[in-house]
């Protein structure tokens, strides 16, 4: 029988069609150590989910052996710099290596900015994904009046915006076909690839 014969197919169903963004891999980034992250993250993994898109969370990284940044794992750094036990800190170095690889392996980045909140790796993976021409969500809490100029420097102004729901909104209309993908930005393998 030919590989190429009709009946040979007829058992097989046809794929099941999905959204543009469909098994693609996200990293939401922002403040953790001064503010905790762990709401917004969750609350950006259930508005994706049915978009099935995967999220990367730093509070359980997916990498085998990973210092999860779970609220324990905060407590204990916390203890570490209130006693000036550097040594221990300085011995978790892996997470800035894993969240980094994070990053490389996401296909779009959203980043939640609290103005006047410090958040030192939020803006190295930033711009590391810009670097690798990752498509980056910008989200400036409260307003994008409130962005810091070097971000308009850094991205296109249409990827920053005011509030979460705003950046949930634009991925579902990218998702529905009904915003087009930015090619110059956005380097999604193929669907059976993902």
């Amino acid at each position: 029988m030919s590989f190429v014969d009709k009946e040979f197919f007829t058992d097989v169903e046809e794929p099941v069609k999905r959204g543009v963004l469909w098994k693609t891999r996200c990293t939401v980034i922002g403040p953790m150590q001064y503010s905790n992250g762990k709401v917004i993250r969750e609350y950006v993994k259930q508005q994706l989910a049915p978009l099935g898109i995967i999220i990367y969370d730093h509070y359980n990284k997916p990498f085998d052996n990973a210092f999860d940044e779970n609220e324990d794992a905060r407590v204990k750094l916390a203890k570490w710099l209130e006693n000036e036990q550097y040594d221990k800190i300085a011995e978790q170095r892996s997470v800035r290596l894993q969240d980094l690889l994070l990053i490389d392996r996401s296909d779009f980045i959203i980043f939640h900015f609290i103005p006047g909140v410090v958040t030192v790796g939020s803006w190295e993976e930033f711009f590391l994904a810009n670097s690798l021409k990752r498509p980056i969500f910008f989200i400036c809490e409260g307003s994008k009046k409130l962005c810091p100029y070097w971000v308009f420097w850094t991205i296109p102004h249409k990827y920053i915006f005011g509030s979460v729901d705003e950046v949930i909104e634009e991925l579902r209309l990218i998702d529905s076909g009904k915003n087009l993908l930015d090619v110059e930005r956005f380097k999604l393998l193929k669907m059976e690839f993902r």
